[in-house]
């Protein structure tokens, strides 16, 4: 019998899209004009400000940020589609992904991962992954104080 072989990377991949989903639909609540307009033009800072307030919404402070680097495809008969560069540093664990948006769907391609002191065993680190994305993430409170 053939041991079934596991897709370390993408199983990382759907973990990091996973943590990133509400910092996705809070970009999608942005003014697309906006967005187009910075990225376009280059205007980088006022790029970074938009995207690091909604990153600030969903993570922890100083866990997640924008690379400085976005980019727009417009096209003729296609949706439009904006991807941002971002960065997550926490607990020892390095993810260097893009995040691609488009009207419904909405994806990561993850570019670089390094882990300080990586373990041989790629599920291991993989579960680092996953450990520091969770805690990276900002609990909901709902106004009686109760985590949601």
């Amino acid at each position: 019998m053939v041991p079934a072989r596991v897709d370390h990377a993408c199983q990382r991949e759907v973990a990091l899209g996973q943590s990133v989903r509400k910092v996705a639909a809070d970009l999608r609540l942005l003014d697309l004009a906006d967005i187009v307009a910075y990225l376009k033009t280059g205007q980088i800072a006022s790029a970074a400000t938009l995207v690091q307030s909604s990153i600030e919404l969903s993570f922890e402070p100083d866990t997640l940020f924008f690379g400085a680097s976005g980019d727009v495809s417009l096209r003729w008969g296609h949706l439009p589609q904006v991807s941002f560069d971002l960065e997550f540093h926490h607990q020892s664990v390095h993810v260097y992904f893009r995040l691609l948006l488009e009207a419904d769907v909405a994806g990561v391609e993850i570019s670089y991962i390094a882990f300080d002191r990586p373990s041989a065993e790629p599920e291991v680190n993989t579960q680092r992954l996953i450990t520091a994305l969770i805690d990276a993430q900002r609990v909901a409170v709902t106004a009686h104080g109760c985590h949601i």
